[in-house]
């Protein structure tokens, strides 16, 4: 179904077919529903900014986006975190040009207006010039509301939105495992790396929700020199990935790979760190954790994270545990910027600090190895939508059918855990939310 003149809710509605399980392959390729999205989704709900120890000192800053709108998350002079909207009030330049430092407040380069941390306007180029007329409150820079959970920094630009934590919900529990399993939890590790893939940026987060068959068939011999350090892991990983849960709690879709019995627990984990989840973590959630493999979720719309044990070379590098966090940023219809963080825990040593970011640079970034395939794999779906009889065919998640129905009874945790880590379910929620906010059902 192709319309030309524009979107109606029913329109949309029936773009995504819940009880098929199935979505127009038009999602991903239309520009029209690509501007709605702007305007219905990343104006509209909690998206992820930063993290709280990339600007632990008064003055730090970082500028980030939000949809199409660029902002600077800052912790101003009184030790508030703010998001402002990074375009100046008098003709809309850039106040901060830099991607992250410490200041007392931005100046635009172009007629020297002066706010403060806070967003205030300080200083216009010549006040007396505007003889009293205007009111310089009204050109304070525009602030999104700011949330903030386990150290994770969010922003809306929906002042009735629900309060951060109303709107997380159930994904909480499942957050806490992630940023919250010591004392002074998580700690990003650099700067962020960024790169442009062509796909459009759904493709992402829905991987991210997360897909288990993919990581044998797309990832296999990778898996095999990564993930056990030797040839045979695939077979282990498929077994596991069929027998593990994939939850839907709240805006969180995700899967938690459990490793099977022979394996050890706590691949990965120093002994030291160990004892500080069992002190902070639920009975419930320690034990999800020691022997997940792989955690890979999404916070909708556009929040990912991917988690699990590497080595190169057991002989000479013992597992580590990566930990990437990204936001899939909205481009055009055709083209995504990831953002992508490496986080470990405060208290680990700086030894394990440094081997953990090299195991994720080597596996999470454009350069690699599990990225260049997953790159691969989206670029090729997104040319396989394009055309005009490819776009007029569904995208197909019907293994839902067999889950959805036969959700795990006794499951520990919030939410509904299905068993099975290629139940599609995860997958197809986001598409599901996304026709929620995209129809005005939220």
């Amino acid at each position: 179904m192709r319309i030309e003149q524009g979107w109606q809710p029913s329109e949309i509605e029936r773009l995504v077919d819940i009880e098929n399980a199935t979505a127009s392959r038009l999602i991903f390729t239309d520009e029209t529903l690509f501007r709605l999205e702007l305007q219905r989704i990343f104006a509209r709900t909690w998206l992820y900014i930063g993290h709280e120890s990339e600007i632990p000192k008064n003055g730090d800053y970082v500028t980030r986006k939000m949809g199409n709108d660029p902002v600077i998350l800052v912790r101003d002079q009184a030790g508030r975190v703010r998001v402002l909207l990074n375009s100046c009030t008098h003709r809309a330049t850039l106040v901060c040009r830099a991607d992250a430092g410490n200041a007392r407040g931005f100046t635009c380069p172009y007629h020297g207006w002066v706010f403060a941390s806070d967003g205030a306007l300080v200083a216009t180029a010549e006040d007396e010039t505007y003889g009293g007329k205007v009111n310089f409150r009204s050109l304070d820079l525009p602030q999104a509301r700011v949330g903030s959970y386990a150290g994770l920094v969010f922003a809306t630009w929906n002042h009735d939105a629900p309060p951060l934590d109303e709107h997380l919900g159930d994904a909480r529990w499942y957050l806490d495992i992630m940023f919250g399993h010591t004392p002074k939890g998580m700690t990003v590790l650099g700067l962020p790396h960024r790169w442009s893939p062509t796909n459009n940026w759904k493709l992402g987060p829905m991987n991210f929700a997360a897909d288990g068959p993919h990581a044998v068939k797309v990832h296999g011999p990778i898996v095999d020199a990564t993930l056990v350090g030797g040839n045979g892991a695939r077979a282990m990983i498929h077994k596991a990935l069929l027998e593990s849960p994939s939850v839907t709690a709240g805006p969180y879709n995700g899967i938690w790979t459990q490793g099977p019995a022979e394996m050890p627990e706590w691949m990965g984990h120093e002994p030291e760190l160990v004892e500080l989840y069992r002190k902070t973590l639920k009975p419930a959630q320690f034990n999800l954790f020691r022997r997940c493999i792989a955690s890979v979720g999404t916070v909708f719309p556009n929040f990912s994270w991917v988690y699990g044990p590497v080595s190169f070379d057991m002989r000479t590098d013992p597992l580590v545990n990566f930990f990437a966090i990204r936001v899939w940023q909205p481009v055009s219809a055709g083209r995504t910027e990831i953002w992508n963080w490496f986080l470990i825990e405060e208290e680990a040593s700086e030894e394990v600090k440094q081997r953990a970011m090299r195991a994720g640079v080597r596996t999470f970034t454009a350069g690699g190895t599990f990225d260049q395939d997953d790159a691969e794999a989206w670029h090729s779906i997104q040319r396989g939508c394009e055309g005009e009889i490819s776009c007029t065919q569904d995208v197909n998640f019907q293994v839902a059918l067999n889950y959805r129905d036969r959700p795990i009874a006794d499951w520990a945790g919030p939410g509904v855990a299905y068993p099975s880590n290629y139940c599609e379910v995860t997958e197809f929620n986001n598409l599901v939310q996304w026709r929620a906010y995209m129809t005005g059902a939220r």
